[in-house]
């Protein structure tokens, strides 16, 4: 049998700085790889115009914008026989992809691509609740997300090179939007910190929350490093403990006071979700406000720049987000039009004695969120659109008012982003560790 780890063709070009397989690295993937090598598999790496001469090729999904290259490449591949098995992060809501994939698999791999690779070798199946054929799919059974009680025990090298040796995973923390909470059960050995706030250390990170940041002595900060990102994950405190984020204003406006007691200026970026349910202006003038109360206290010198990141929310599968309503609204470059003052330059919203604070140019648009919805809560209906899409090279680099109006004509958009109950909601087949309930 011969097998083939797929690469789309953008994460092949080895020096392309952020998409390449190389860079990304994929130690999920690899640590699969490395698992069926082992055991003697020979497993090569093939991409669009090599994957006809596989038996079966396996590819990783780490979210749902990575569905979409694949399904291009897919469509051209010369050998439509070839049994594909997706696995990874990305893999939550197989109805819209039922043609596109044999074989779907749910969490961890590495704990079962040995006899995943045996049963497809004798043309058999493999029983796990964990594992998802698309002709037998029914969204009346239960598929799980694999979890594993301990970390991967041996070191492996990564595509990039680098030995790589799993040290984390999962969170202790229940931000109810996070698929990294919900969808990973949290292992903890000394090392990990806890949520999506990253601190550089050298060329690793380390994650440590806002609230451990605030807790921990200056002197341990310049220990480690120089801080680089942080996540907020909502622009009012109101918002963040809806999401179960709880951290008080209180407590953001000392950590910017922190922050701005550090020797070297520079660069923090810090993450938002935007468009929350029930999500309003005075929300966003909120999080300006309190890096304007701190900014007034301190006298002008070096300056610190705030690269603020917004995230549209996303209703992920298996969180207690899940049935929320997801905003209709194109959010790119709309907090600084709101809070800016007339004659702030571009994006910038806010200059001060030592902060200032830009949106980011890396918001979402509405067209790239309903992809995302498309993935995340499409039905089998939408699969022909989906391909219809995949097909259509003049959309893919048309406007963003151009693909929204394209997406409108092809899709539900208003069944894509209304607010579920639980037992009609898309993906009610998918369970995780976690007994997942709905946040009100």
């Amino acid at each position: 049998m011969k097998i083939g780890a797929y690469i789309v063709k953008r994460q092949s070009k080895q020096n392309y700085a952020k998409e390449s397989y190389n860079v990304r690295a994929w130690p999920g993937f690899e640590m699969v790889l490395h698992t069926a090598r082992a055991e003697g598999w020979q497993i090569e790496y093939v991409g669009e115009a090599t994957a006809y001469k596989c038996d079966v090729v396996l590819v990783s999904i780490t979210s749902d914008c990575d569905w979409w290259p694949f399904i291009t490449e897919r469509m051209k591949w010369q050998n439509s026989d070839v049994r594909v098995i997706a696995g990874g992060p990305g893999v939550l809501n197989v109805r819209p992809l039922l043609t596109m994939v044999d074989v779907f698999v749910f969490g961890r791999g590495e704990g079962l691509i040995l006899d995943l690779l045996a049963a497809e070798a004798k043309a058999e199946r493999l029983e796990s609740e964990s594992v998802c054929y698309s002709d037998t799919f029914s969204i009346d059974n239960i598929y799980r997300i694999k979890q594993t009680d301990s970390f991967y025990s041996q070191e492996f090298q990564l595509a990039n090179g680098r030995m790589y040796h799993e040290t984390s995973l999962g969170c202790p923390n229940r931000c109810f939007f996070c698929g990294y909470t919900w969808h990973r059960k949290y292992i903890g050995d000394g090392r990990y910190h806890g949520g999506s706030d990253l601190i550089s250390v050298g060329q690793s990170y380390k994650e440590r929350t806002i609230r451990e940041l605030v807790e921990m002595p200056l002197k341990h900060w310049e220990a480690e490093g120089r801080i680089r990102l942080v996540g907020l994950d909502g622009t009012s405190e109101r918002l963040r403990r809806k999401a179960n984020k709880v951290i008080p204003r209180e407590m953001w406006r000392e950590f910017l006071e922190k922050v701005a007691t550090f020797q070297v200026p520079q660069q923090l970026k810090v993450y938002n979700i935007i468009g929350y349910p029930d999500e309003t202006e005075e929300d966003w003038h909120e999080f300006l406000e309190d890096i304007r109360l701190v900014d007034d206290r301190l006298q002008a010198s070096r300056q610190w720049s705030l690269l603020c990141h917004f995230t549209p929310f996303r209703a992920m599968p298996a969180t207690p987000c899940a049935t929320w309503p997801m905003s209709y609204c194109n959010y790119r470059g709309a907090i600084a039009r709101s809070l800016k003052l007339e004659g702030m330059p571009g994006n910038v919203f806010f200059q001060g004695n030592q902060f200032w604070a830009v949106e980011s140019m890396g918001t979402d648009s509405l067209a790239t969120v309903i992809q995302s919805a498309i993935i995340l809560r499409g039905l089998e209906y939408d699969t022909e659109g989906i391909q219809a899409l995949a097909r259509t090279k003049k959309y893919w680099a048309a406007s963003v008012a151009s693909r929204v109006a394209t997406l409108e004509q092809w899709f539900d958009c208003a069944s894509l982003f209304k607010e579920y109950e639980w037992n009609q909601l898309p993906t009610r087949y998918l369970h995780s560790h976690a007994n997942v309930i709905t946040a009100s």
